[in-house]
C-alpha cells in the first residue's frame, strides 16, 4: 500500500488529523479511501475517508502580517514550508479479516495509507448487488439486497445520471428474482431499454380509482361529489361514452337524493371539463393491474407517457401497486416485487394526489410482505411527502437542487460531514451511498457503471 502521511495531535473516534507528505499530495483528494494503521494496534486497520484537505504554510498564516505583504518578492527568495492537513473519517476497523466498529483513538504518528481494496473485499461478506464502484481506489461498493425492503431514494439534479444509476439497481435485482415494475413517466429514461413495455393507455384503471380521476379532470371536489361518483362508476356497464356515463351519475345521484342544484353542477362540469376522449380512450384499456404483475419477464416498464392527464398516470401507479397488495392479502406470502417511481415528485408529493396513499402504504407497511419502492426525483424537501422520504432506508445522492436537502438527508442517515461544496463538485454517474445497503452505512462516493 501507498503511504499517505501521518497522523498528528488531536485524532478520537470521529475523526483522525493527519498530514500528507509532500511527494504524495497528489493522492490526497476528497473521498480518497485510506487506511489507518496504529503504531500500538499494528494488527487493525481503520478504514475511513479523507475529508477537509487544507493546503496550509506555518509562515504566510491568514490574519497575520507577514514582510511578504509590503516586499512579494522575497517569496521568491523565503523559505516556505507548505504542507497538506486532513481529517480521515473513520468508518470501520478491520482485524483478522471482520469488520467491526472504531472504538479506539488512533495515536499520533500512526501511518496513513492509500487502501487496497482487497482488504474490504475479503472482509465484506453477504448476499451483495453492485452498481458501480468509489470513484477513486475503484472498489466494487457491496450492496446488500436484503435491504432492497427497506426502500430507496435516488436523488439529484437534472442531468446527474439518475435513470442510469436506477437501471443498473433494477438490472440487479432482475437478475436476483425479484419482479420490477418501472413506473417511466416520461417514456425516455427507460422503456428504450427493457423489452417488456406496457403502455399506460392499455391499463385499465379500477372503477374506484377512476372515480378519484374523473372527479381531478371535473374539477369536482371529492369530500361534496366523490361518493356519487364511486358508485356511478362501479355500477357503470357498456362501453363508455360520455353522454351515456353523464346521464347514469345524473340517475344514481336522482336515486341517492342528491339536491338537483348538486347534480345539474355535476352535468355541467362533466360536460365542459372532461373530454369526450377521456371516455372512448377507457374502451382500450384492456389490461388489469393484476396483468401487469402476471407477465413473465422483468423488469417491466409501464410507459406512462402516453398518457397526458396527471391524474391519470397516478391512477395507474396506485392501482397496480394496490393489485400488488390484494395479491399479497390472498396469498398471505411475500411478494419479492419492487417499484421502481421515475419523477416521484408527482406522484409522492406533500399534498394529496390519487397515488400517494398506496406508496405511503407500501413504505411503512410493505416490507414485511416484500414489497419495496425505489423512489427518483431531483429533489427531497419540498418534493416528497415527509413521511415517505422518512422510511427510505437506503439513499442515492449527488448534486442537488437546494441545499435544504442535504439537511433533510441528515436527519435520518449519517451523513458524516458531507456538505453542499462537496456535493456541488460531483461530476456525472458520481453519487453518495449511504443508509442500510451500504455495508459501511456511512456515505460512500461511487461512480456508476454504465448500462
Amino acid at each position: 500500500m501507498r503511504e499517505l502521511g501521518i497522523v498528528v495531535s488531536g485524532a478520537t473516534v470521529g475523526a483522525i488529523p493527519v498530514q500528507i507528505y509532500r511527494n504524495a499530495e497528489r493522492y490526497a483528494v476528497e473521498e480518497q479511501l485510506v487506511g489507518v494503521v496504529d503504531r500500538e494496534n499494528p494488527g487493525e486497520v481503520v478504514v475511513g475517508f479523507l475529508r477537509r484537505i487544507t493546503k496550509l504554510e506555518p509562515v504566510i498564516r491568514d490574519r497575520v502580517r507577514t514582510p511578504y505583504v509590503d516586499k512579494p518578492e522575497m517569496v521568491d527568495y523565503g523559505i516556505l514550508l507548505p504542507y497538506t492537513s486532513a481529517i480521515v473519517k473513520p468508518y470501520i476497523a478491520v482485524r483478522d479479516g471482520r469488520v467491526g466498529e472504531v472504538t479506539n483513538v488512533v495515536t499520533p504518528g500512526s501511518k496513513v495509507y492509500l487502501l487496497d481494496a482487497s482488504l474490504l473485499e475479503g472482509a465484506l461478506k453477504g448476499d451483495y448487488i453492485y452498481v458501480g464502484a468509489h470513484k477513486y481506489s475503484g472498489w466494487a461498493l457491496p450492496l446488500d439486497v436484503r435491504y432492497i425492503t427497506h426502500h430507496v431514494g435516488v436523488f439529484g439534479a437534472t442531468g446527474v445520471g439518475k435513470s442510469r444509476l436506477v437501471r443498473a439497481l433494477v438490472n440487479e435485482l432482475a437478475a436476483r428474482g425479484y419482479r420490477v415494475v418501472v413506473f417511466d413517466h416520461t417514456g425516455v429514461d427507460y422503456a428504450p431499454h427493457y423489452s417488456a413495455v406496457v403502455k399506460s393507455t392499455e391499463v385499465k384503471i379500477p372503477p374506484n380509482i377512476l372515480a378519484s380521476v374523473i372527479a381531478r379532470v371535473a374539477q369536482l371536489q371529492w369530500q361534496t361529489h366523490g361518493e356519487y361518483l364511486e358508485i356511478a362508476t362501479m355500477t357503470y356497464e357498456g362501453r363508455w361514452s360520455k353522454d351515456a356515463f353523464i346521464a347514469h351519475v345524473k340517475r344514481v345521484m336522482k336515486r341517492l337524493g342528491a339536491r338537483d342544484s348538486t347534480i345539474e353542477k355535476v352535468e355541467l362540469y362533466l360536460k365542459h371539463l372532461v373530454d369526450s376522449a377521456f371516455f372512448e380512450e377507457l374502451n382500450n384499456r384492456v389490461k388489469s393491474p393484476d396483468d401487469i404483475l402476471s407477465i413473465g419477464s422483468t423488469p417491466v416498464v409501464v410507459d406512462l407517457s402516453y398518457d397526458t392527464d396527471l391524474s391519470v398516470k397516478q391512477a395507474i401507479v396506485a392501482s397496480v401497486i394496490e393489485a400488488a397488495w390484494a395479491r399479497v392479502k390472498r396469498g398471505k406470502a411475500s411478494a419479492n416485487t419492487v417499484f421502481v417511481i421515475d419523477e416521484a415528485q408527482n406522484y409522492a408529493p406533500q399534498t394529496w394526489t390519487i397515488s400517494k396513499d398506496a406508496i405511503e402504504t407500501t413504505v411503512r407497511e410493505g416490507r414485511k410482505w416484500g414489497l419495496s419502492v425505489v423512489l427518483a426525483s431531483q429533489r427531497i424537501v419540498g418534493d416528497i411527502d415527509p413521511s415517505i422520504r422518512a422510511n427510505l432506508g437506503t439513499v442515492f445522492f449527488s448534486r442537488l437542487t437546494a441545499p435544504t436537502d442535504v439537511r433533510e438527508i441528515s436527519t435520518y442517515l449519517d451523513l458524516a460531514d458531507i456538505n453542499e461544496s462537496v456535493l456541488a463538485q460531483l461530476q456525472p454517474r458520481e453519487f453518495f451511498v449511504a443508509g442500510l445497503m451500504n455495508p459501511l452505512r456511512k456515505p460512500i462516493l461511487i461512480k456508476t457503471r454504465e448500462v
